[in-house]
């Protein structure tokens, strides 16, 4: 189900909007034109989407050139590996997202911005546009998104510290169902046609977010997603497949159908 945002959290993610606003006043206190917060890319057929934080003319290093401005605030252990080994190196993840946006925006440079949030310390640097990096990264996520199935599990093992992470690691390890909703449906495949649409194959028409989240009868999860359990039979007629579990008990997908 969705992440349920506790107050906690909301301090979380209005800490960060403040310090970027902050960052911003920076560059403007220091004669740069900053402009386009919040301006949207896309990529991908619209699956894949962000906003930037900004745009930004008249930087010292070179003041013609427009880049866009990546505005990250981190504690102290985060914030040294990038400013010791850049960006790059010391958060990817961050690397990768600005690379998109330059990719998206048609611009060839960043100016990445991060404070530590320990003692206020700043790490600014200026990336240039990888090209290659980018495609290759766009490409990847484009054939997730068509895949039929799910991709392999990056864990090779269920208390990998990466699965402390991921919210969906309950699912992935077969421990819970995962959710009935049309992107879980093997009737649905992904539209590539800029809008993030979705098409459903039983009723044969593009599925707008109302109707992706309302779901209907006729959903079928998508059998690999149902890890563990072991396809039986299927029964065309009356739109149910069968699968036992690892304790025996029988699960008839679609039983809801009749």
């Amino acid at each position: 189900m969705p992440e349920e945002i506790d107050w906690k959290k909301r301090r979380i993610f209005e800490r960060g909007n403040i310090e970027e606003d902050r960052l911003l006043d920076l560059l403007r206190l220091v004669g740069c034109e900053v402009w386009g917060q919040q301006d949207r890319v896309r990529a991908a057929g619209g699956h894949l989407r962000g906003k930037i934080d900004g745009r930004v003319l008249g930087l010292i290093e070179a003041p013609k050139t427009e880049h866009v401005v990546e505005c990250k605030s981190a504690k102290d252990e985060y914030f040294k590996p990038v400013k010791k080994n850049g960006v790059k190196i010391g958060m990817p993840k961050h690397y990768a997202t600005f690379q998109f946006y330059m990719y998206g925006l048609g611009l060839n440079r960043v100016v990445y911005m991060m404070s530590n949030k320990n003692d206020e310390d700043l790490h600014i640097e200026r990336v240039e546009l990888d090209v290659e990096f980018a495609m290759r990264a766009i490409a990847r996520i484009e054939r997730i998104i068509n895949a039929p199935e799910p991709p392999s599990r990056l864990c090779g093992k269920r208390d990998d510290f990466r699965g402390k992470f991921c919210r969906q690691a309950a699912v992935c390890w077969g421990e819970e169902m995962p959710r009935s909703h049309c992107r879980t449906c093997l009737h649905s495949t992904p539209l590539m046609d800029g809008n993030a649409g979705w098409d459903c194959a039983r009723w044969a028409k593009p599925l707008s977010l109302a109707e992706q989240d309302e779901g209907c009868p006729a959903h079928l999860f998508v059998p690999s997603l149902l890890v563990g359990l072991d396809q039986i039979d299927v029964d065309e007629d009356l739109e149910q497949i069968t699968y036992r579990r690892p304790d025996g008990t029988i699960f008839v997908d679609g039983a809801t159908n009749a």
